[in-house]
């Protein structure tokens, strides 16, 4: 369980205050809010990315640092190195978590086979973010944090991560965090919906 106590973010300026939530195994949410209001920060709190201003986050009762390895989080595509290659990322991912994923079976999920040794500077959007979700899966992380995840990819490929992530909630009990901006077509199953504005975060009827 991901536990966030009175928690408190503040960064050039208050972005969330006394936000109190359980985010649970087995369960899947999206965070909604208008860009600039802080959904990126709230996922960088939650790993040690910037500092809290106030309250606690406990993650199946410990803090991000002592647990850290329950949990993936792969902000953007800016952070990739142009340089690399899908192949590179992927297995330094399965090394660090400790997985036992399949290597080629999620490249093989959304293509990402294609160009897996293609240097990264040669990437479209949607191939960047083709990999980020292969990174994802190839972890087998407890918890995934996905930041615009969708960003780039196109109908067919996003309904296929959906369909993914209601797999990976049913059946390995994964708690996912989301951001995303195509809530009307989000269909995961034992779904929430969160919404940051005015500096509070409230779950929302679906």
């Amino acid at each position: 369980m991901l536990e966030v106590n009175n928690l408190a973010i503040k960064t050039r300026q208050p972005i969330l205050h006394d936000f109190n939530y359980q985010f649970l195994p087995g369960q899947f949410y999206q965070i909604a809010a208008e860009n600039g209001l802080g959904k990126t920060s709230f996922l960088r709190a939650i790993t040690d990315l910037i500092p809290i201003a106030t309250g606690k986050i406990l993650l199946d009762g410990k803090s991000y640092s002592q647990n850290k390895e329950k949990v993936f989080f792969f902000e953007s595509s800016d952070w990739l190195n142009p340089n690399l290659n899908s192949l590179d990322y992927l297995k330094f991912v399965k090394k660090m978590w400790n997985s036992s994923a399949s290597l080629t079976a999620e490249m093989e999920f959304l293509g990402v086979q294609d160009y897996a040794k293609v240097p990264i500077k040669k990437y479209s959007l949607g191939m960047k973010q083709k990999l980020l979700v292969a990174m994802y899966f190839v972890s087998d992380a407890e918890y995934y944090l996905m930041d615009e995840i969708t960003n780039g990819l196109d109908e067919k490929s996003r309904n296929q991560l959906y369909d993914r992530l209601s797999q990976e909630v049913i059946k390995k009990n994964k708690c996912i965090i989301m951001t995303s901006h195509y809530s009307s077509e989000l269909r995961i199953v034992n779904s929430h919906r969160l919404v940051l504005d005015k500096q509070m975060m409230r779950e929302v009827p679906e």
